[in-house]
């Protein structure tokens, strides 16, 4: 006797009949499309009792890599941390990202440690386009992704060491331009040995 898998949506349909060792291959081939059609979330592999958690991978993991790469001492601007939140998901190969990616890695990093959406999100992501020149249109409206300087101003970020302040000074000095690239600026055969 064989069994009959059954998925429907308002666009599409699937049925899948057959003996149970022809079904699980095709089951296993078409579980990521009902994943996506019905919100589910991809399953974890289990894991050993005691076992290190396994890093959390796309938007998700934005926080465990920004603890990880981002030095400690002045926090970025809000510019800034788009700009990182941004070469980030080029560390998937996400190239093209849209507001909604932004604004999913600020909720991610809200609930690891406080950091807040700005109110003015699509204003700001204008403005590093437009006034700033560190972000493209991508093709689409609302979709944008780094070009060569904003790379080269998010490695400049994560390059900067806090200098150690000495007691009663001001401020820190922050790096200038360049100096995330040992004085150098970038060129296009740099830019893209992540």
């Amino acid at each position: 006797m064989g069994s009959v898998f059954r998925f429907s949506t308002d666009s599409t349909r699937i049925e899948v009949e057959g003996p149970e060792d022809f079904l699980l291959p095709h089951l296993a081939f078409i579980a990521p499309f009902v994943r996506r059609a019905t919100g589910a979330a991809p399953p974890r592999a289990p894991s050993a009792p005691g076992a290190p958690a396994a890093p959390a991978t796309g938007l998700e993991g934005v926080a465990d890599w920004w603890y990880r790469s981002v030095p400690e001492g002045t926090p970025p601007s809000v510019m800034d941390t788009i700009l990182l939140f941004a070469f980030y998901m080029r560390t998937y190969r996400k190239t093209v990202f849209l507001a909604e990616d932004i604004r999913r890695c600020f909720q991610v990093m809200g609930r690891a440690g406080g950091m807040e959406e700005p109110r003015s999100l699509l204003q700001i992501l204008g403005n590093l386009k437009r006034e700033h020149g560190l972000l493209l249109n991508a093709g689409k409206r609302g979709e944008y992704m780094m070009n060569t300087t904003g790379i080269a101003r998010a490695r400049e970020i994560l390059a900067r060491r806090p200098a150690a302040a000495p007691p009663g000074d001001g401020p820190r000095d922050r790096a200038g331009p360049g100096t995330g690239t040992g004085g150098k600026l970038p060129d296009a055969r740099s830019i893209f040995k992540d």
